[in-house]
């Protein structure tokens, strides 16, 4: 395959991810030929409900927050009865199904009397951290919170007698921090001593309904949230099945006293202002639709574990540093969770993370605050965040020969230095097709190298996209593919992953041309589309599987789908299918899509969520390579 240039004349340090425009217009360097992406969604149409964008632009500044799950069930360790509990410590009710009764005897023992908020709150911001969101109340039911509405909170129910919540808030203002508030719809106090169970494991739900008497419960202890502990930037909702009356009361309740507060869209039924992203998930491409924000873990659960190990703290901080570049420079905030002891003591491993992340976060903050969205199609090599007139080149992969690539771009540059030493000017070379940066001889940072690259006028990228063979064959590779999720804030899931793939390729002529794909794929058939917006192939794909997707029991931390096997767990074979003819009318650069044939919706219910047929939930092809040829 071979890849040519395309030049895209747009100020994109400058964009807001809120205010992208709807089409990304470019032009053919050279040949004045229109490439026109439609991909991107009208910002306005998805603008957070009467949401003033002073208060999103303030709550995507701050970018990077500590995230803290903290309440009874730390007492426990992950441990009940002698034995290690699986999954999420801060479940352990449901997990090692602990009766109410006993759960209660739990409870009525936790006392965190060495819990420091201003430890926390000068460690977050050690950190480079600039808000802070606790967990007031878990699925539990308990409150860490003093509340005139129930005994079963820290005040009333504790040795402690202390309202924590207060403590933090206060905590929060003397060290310059916002403060953010988590609170769960599911409520297994509640609701007595049978909750609601999950028929597919039977284990206490954690998307059940809310009955009206809870919703009541729900808004009162949210009017002294919303009213007792100051200025609050943040509201993260978590699971249950809230109807949109309910949905749109706990938003109503939020606005009346904070009305600059953000709420996150698990409050569920299009009510919330920024999608909660799966845990710790990085997407593939800039979000521009919607502000978002990832909740991230140190190991797969959120509350504490006296038992879980974690990488070792240099590979660990390394990790969670990339990830806060990953987000960044897709446009995103980083939410970075501890789970304190039961005594409220900071555990030592996460506390040396954060110190870790800190010291990078320290040197290389011009990087990760106040940036706009990488503007590359893919790198290799890493990512870039930009702001006017300069890239940040975020170095992921150092390259084997020291040649930092940056294809296509093309403006002129005006100087390239190592973030953290801009005196030591680092030698460039132009191409016709590329800028490459020479890093011999350059010290590498241990967890992540920034280089900064000033440039001259409005930034011209090129980026890549195949080209025709002498015979006017044109090879788009699967590796090559942008993944594209579906967003939205109807339900607990905020997205489906790799829900569409896009290309672009250099049409030699306009014409028919028949296009043939090499694949793997496990269901035994598939409905697909592939389109290049004017015309578009409708087709069936055949597959080795003969299994429909199942439905797996959800607990909020869902695991990553393996790449497509068979139903003996063997790899799957690559097939080849001719899919049709697809019609260009014009010649020059165009993007191309390959999506899937049939709908699926993020439904709020769980139920309709599982009606749907699973083998659209996400594409589940391995693609080899689309062939278009050009028809005799």
């Amino acid at each position: 395959m071979q890849f040519s240039n395309l030049c895209i004349g747009a100020n994109l340090p400058k964009i807001n991810i809120m205010v992208m425009s709807l089409m990304t217009i470019a032009v053919l360097a050279g040949c004045n030929k229109p490439v026109v992406d439609n991909s991107l969604p009208s910002p306005a149409q998805h603008k957070p409900i009467n949401q003033p964008q002073q208060a999103i632009d303030k709550w995507q500044a701050m970018r990077f927050g500590l995230f803290i799950h903290f309440g009874a069930y730390a007492d426990l360790g992950g441990v009940w009865q002698g034995q290690h509990i699986e999954k999420l410590g801060e479940q352990i009710q449901r997990h090692a199904d602990i009766s109410q009764q006993d759960y209660q005897a739990v409870v009525r023992n936790f006392n965190p009397k060495n819990f420091d908020a201003d430890a926390i709150a000068k460690l977050a911001k050690q950190a480079g951290m600039r808000y802070i969101v606790l967990t007031t109340k878990h699925h539990d039911g308990f409150s860490m919170f003093d509340s005139k509405h129930t005994d079963f909170d820290i005040v009333d129910y504790t040795p402690y007698k202390k309202d924590l919540l207060k403590e933090l808030s206060d905590a929060t203002k003397r060290h310059g921090l916002k403060l953010g508030l988590y609170y769960s719809t599911p409520d297994w106090h509640f609701n007595g001593p049978h909750p609601e169970r999950n028929p597919v494991d039977g284990k206490i739900s954690v998307f059940g309904k809310v009955s009206k008497a809870n919703e009541d419960f729900q808004v009162a202890q949210l009017e002294e949230l919303m009213q007792n502990y100051g200025e609050i930037v943040e509201v993260f909702f978590d699971m249950g099945e809230p109807t949109p009356a309910q949905s749109k009361r706990f938003r109503e309740v939020v606005k009346k006293y904070q009305p600059n507060a953000l709420i996150n869209g698990r409050v569920m039924n299009n009510q919330g202002d920024f999608l909660t992203m799966p845990d710790n998930h990085v997407p593939d491409a800039p979000i521009t639709q919607f502000p978002w924000e990832t909740p991230g873990t140190f190991y797969h659960t959120w509350g504490y574990k006296s038992w879980v190990k974690g990488l070792p703290v240099k590979q660990q901080v390394t990790t969670q540093i990339r990830k806060l570049s990953d987000i960044a420079s897709m446009g995103g905030n980083f939410l970075l969770n501890i789970g304190p002891k039961g005594d409220g003591s900071i555990v030592p491993y996460e506390q040396q993370i954060l110190e870790g992340v800190g010291k990078w976060v320290e040197q290389n903050q011009e990087a990760i605050f106040g940036t706009g969205l990488n503007p590359f199609l893919k790198l290799d090599w890493g990512q870039i965040s930009t702001k006017a007139g300069s890239l940040y080149l975020h170095i992921h992969h150092w390259p084997k020969d020291n040649k930092l690539v940056l294809p296509g771009f093309v403006n002129p540059v005006i100087r390239v230095s190592p973030l953290t030493d801009t005196t030591n000017q680092l030698p460039v070379k132009r191409t016709a097709k590329s800028t490459i940066i020479n890093l011999t001889g350059l010290k590498q940072d241990p967890h992540l190298s920034i280089i900064k690259l000033n440039y001259e006028g409005e930034l011209n990228i090129v980026p890549r996209h195949s080209v025709g063979d002498t015979y006017g064959k044109i090879t788009l590779r699967g590796q090559q593919a942008t993944k594209h999720g579906k967003f939205g804030k109807e339900s607990y899931r905020s997205m489906l992953k790799d829900f569409s793939r896009s290309w672009y390729l250099d049409v030699p002529q306009a014409g028919s041309y028949q296009v043939e794909i090499s694949y793997a794929m496990r269901y035994k058939d598939k409905d697909f589309t592939f389109s290049n917006g004017t015309n578009t192939l409708d087709f069936t794909l055949y597959g080795k599987g003969n299994k429909m997707q199942t439905m797996q029991a959800f607990d909020g931390n869902e695991q990553h789908t393996a790449a497509p096997k068979d139903t003996k767990g063997k790899d799957l074979a690559y097939r080849h299918a001719s899919i049709g003819t697809l019609a260009f009318t014009q010649s020059g650069v165009q993007k191309v899509t390959l999506m899937q044939g049939q709908p699926f919706e993020l439904t709020a219910s769980t139920k309709d969520f599982k009606a749907q047929d699973q083998r659209y939930r996400a594409m589940n092809i391995d693609i080899k390579a689309i062939i278009l040829t050009p028809s005799s």
